[in-house]
């Protein structure tokens, strides 16, 4: 399997990681999921605030049920594409 095929997150996997953040009552538009590579199931997730647009990464994993604020995309701060 080639890496990006490894990386490529399922719709399965997006709907699942769309209902562990509602269920932490997190509000917003879903901009970008991607797997963490070599960690099973975890995933970052940049997650944009429905008011200002304000985007935020953040690290989801499906098997613990927790998410872990990573850092507040800027200029300085980007996930590649």
């Amino acid at each position: 399997m080639s890496e990006t095929a490894a990386n490529e997150v399922t719709q399965r996997e997006m709907v699942k990681l769309i209902g562990l953040f509602r269920k932490n009552s997190f509000k917003g538009e879903y901009v970008s999921f991607q797997h963490v590579v070599d960690e099973g199931a975890s995933y970052f997730v940049v997650m944009a605030d429905e008011n200002n647009g304000t985007q935020g990464l953040f690290k989801a994993d499906l098997l613990s049920g927790t998410i872990e604020f990573q850092y507040m995309l800027d200029e300085n701060h980007a996930v590649a594409k």
